[in-house]
């Protein structure tokens, strides 16, 4: 088995970059879609509308709460991951309430949810607390004298259900770039070569081709260098070692997204292997 190893270039809080060497193509696919639609978060489910006369039919104000992401510390939502994994997602609700009543033309946001506290399992985080990741997310538009009084309930679920649950807004990868610099020593058509490539990944000077090496990870494989000048580069790929580019929604670290949805491949992988494994002793 190839030795696998991670290299990150970045890592903030909803953005990480980072270098996996030693995995196969499916493999990196698998962690692709397991970050985007199998890493459980919480999002409103449930809503229950008091008073309503805006312009939005209840069920348009329900919808539009489901997309706002709400963000939880990480005690919470391991305690949350715990719910999710033991199947009790209707035990581990948190509700937010919200009352805005227009004195003049205006707008409800996402800021006008107000925690009201945990029900079930969660009731035992006193101290945490849920809150939508921006306070400008615009729910609907009141005139004057329109009210909107709600109570809605989060619960527990993945992005393969629904987008809500979703906690990056982008999971991608790319092949790791292989250029070969053919010929050096080019003359003018070096020159061509190196202004071909929309990222400036070359550089030509005194009638020498060279890489930037700093750059080489933005090529994006298009070729246009090795269009440009075919008998000086060429371009390739490495097809077990990959670049890997998250986006976090807010709602949990980006760090804890990428170590949340390894943790559940592995277990689902480990998972196969034991049923596949007792597949056989019974038919044997």
């Amino acid at each position: 088995m190839n030795k696998i190893e991670v290299a990150f270039r970045k890592l903030e809080e909803n953005y990480a970059e980072f270098v996996i060497e030693g995995i196969t193509p499916a493999i990196a696919n698998a962690i692709r879609r397991t970050a985007i639609s199998d890493v459980p978060t919480l999002a409103i489910d449930e809503v229950a509308i008091v008073e309503n006369s805006t312009v939005f039919f209840d069920e348009i104000i329900a919808h539009r709460l489901g997309l706002i992401p709400l963000k939880v510390d990480t005690e919470t939502y391991d305690v949350l991951l715990e719910c999710y994994e033991e199947g009790k997602r209707d035990d581990c609700v948190a509700m937010l309430t919200l009352e805005v009543e227009a004195e003049k033309p205006g707008t409800a946001y996402s800021g006008h949810l107000k925690f009201a506290g945990f029900i079930g399992e969660f009731a035992r985080l006193a101290s945490a607390e849920v809150k939508p990741v921006s306070d400008l997310v615009p729910i609907v538009k009141l005139a004057a004298g329109q009210k909107l009084v709600l109570e809605a309930y989060a619960k527990v679920g993945v992005g393969r259900e629904h987008a809500k649950w979703q906690p990056v807004s982008i999971a991608a990868y790319k092949y790791y770039p292989e250029i070969r610099i053919i010929k050096r020593e080019c003359g003018e058509e070096g020159k061509k070569c190196a202004d071909a490539c929309p990222k400036g990944i070359l550089k030509w000077s005194n009638g020498r081709l060279d890489l930037i090496p700093e750059k080489v990870e933005e090529c994006t494989m298009c070729r246009a260098c090795e269009e440009a000048c075919p008998e000086v580069i060429k371009v390739s790929w490495d097809d077990s070692k990959f670049i890997f580019r998250v986006e976090g929604l807010g709602v949990i670290p980006v760090a804890k997204v990428i170590e949340t949805a390894l943790k559940r491949l592995i277990k689902r992988a480990d998972s196969f292997v034991e049923t596949l494994e007792k597949s056989i002793q019974t038919r044997s």
